[in-house]
């Protein structure tokens, strides 16, 4: 054909189908000396060292193919991808913004991952001891994506940790009223812990407002007023979750309040007995392979998709197995004081997580 370049091309291609690697190789890299198919042969290589597990020498020829055709969107995907793996996430939020500049990726996609990325680097540089870096790209983090739990819960501590208590509350409140969430609920507990049980519900009430009808917002009550002993406004603010939305934390905390109200301790027992057995509940799962994660990442661990993890119900049979401890909600603590039964509660409650794990309790509401 006349066409070295070309008939080059199709011999590294059949020799990769044909399953000769190295010919294959060899091939690319005489690709590379000419510059009109360098691309093709950095290319080539670079997928073959992806396919061998070479991650390291990957990335170089990732960011040489993208300095050779940076508007190339697969390039741009792999590189991405090799980037937030090697937890390079500055130089990952400079090939996003070359995805955006080049017209391959929506504005609403691209804000939204780069406030993902822009979090993962705050909370690596926070632990550098770097800290109003570490608060400027958290803060930009959660001005680009308000609705991003792991940034506001963030950006809400950071506030807390400085006394700025009003700033740390405007955040949570942004989030709470598009995505409630049980670690916003904690710090927003942490911002009111010094204070009177009427200023506390006050502000309690003030952030429920937010999202009222939302079950973590019904949650996020009731053990508010567990901790204050109210058990009465406890079961009201819950309602009937435990029995529409049963879960571990829903059962546990009617299970709570039947204990404080006075409860045998057969119905106390029988809740204990529903609620290791429920499903755990709404958990990090990435939407691109299904895998459940125990904390938010910004990359699923199982196939590394960048901003697949959502906040959400699984089955039973997909969620990780956990531990008694994984289980139990923090609502167990409410009840922790200096009398033997607080103390006798908690321990029934692991007595039963231990007989699930070991098969001694049967899931049967007759026999329970």
């Amino acid at each position: 054909l006349k066409k070295p370049s070309l008939t080059n091309l199709l011999a590294a291609q059949a020799a990769e189908i044909a399953g000769e690697a190295e010919h294959a190789e060899e091939i690319y890299k005489e690709l590379i000396l000419d510059p009109t198919t360098r691309f093709v042969g950095v290319r080539g290589i670079m997928k073959k060292r992806l396919s061998e597990g070479d991650t390291d020498t990957a990335l170089k020829l990732a960011e040489k193919a993208f300095s050779l055709k940076p508007k190339h969107e697969e390039t741009q995907d792999v590189l991405i991808s090799l980037q937030t793996l090697g937890s390079d996430w500055r130089g990952a939020r400079k090939t996003l913004s070359a995805k955006l500049k080049y017209g391959s990726l929506p504005k609403d996609i691209h804000k939204r991952r780069d406030a993902v990325l822009a979090l993962s680097e705050a909370a690596e540089i926070i632990e550098t001891d770097k800290r109003i870096e570490a608060q400027v790209t958290a803060i930009e983090a959660n001005r680009m994506s308000p609705d991003l739990v792991p940034a506001a819960a963030l950006v809400a501590k950071e506030y807390l940790t400085d006394d700025k208590k009003k700033n740390a509350i405007k955040v949570i409140k942004k989030a709470w009223e598009s995505q409630p969430h049980p670690d916003l609920a904690a710090i927003y507990s942490e911002i009111y812990a010094g204070e009177n049980l009427e200023d506390r519900e006050k502000g309690f009430k003030l952030l429920a407002k937010m999202n009222p009808k939302h079950v973590e917002t019904k949650i996020m009550m009731a053990e508010m007023y567990l901790q204050a002993e109210d058990f009465p406004n406890a079961r009201r603010s819950l309602g009937d979750t435990y029995e529409t939305m049963p879960n571990v934390r829903t059962i546990t905390i009617i299970a709570a309040i039947e204990k404080g109200e006075g409860a045998d301790d057969s119905v106390i027992r029988k809740w204990l007995t529903k609620a290791v057995s429920a499903p755990r509940g709404p958990q990090w799962v990435c939407e691109n392979c299904s895998t459940v994660h125990s904390v938010w990442r910004p990359t699923c661990f199982n196939c590394n998709a960048l901003d697949t993890l959502t906040w959400m119900d699984v089955p039973e049979t997909n969620a990780e197995l956990a531990s008694g401890s994984e289980r139990a909600p923090f609502v167990l603590d409410v009840l922790n004081s200096n009398d033997t039964e607080a103390a006798q509660f908690d321990l029934e409650v692991e007595q039963s997580l231990m007989e699930l794990d070991n098969g001694e309790i049967e899931d049967d509401s007759s026999k329970s």
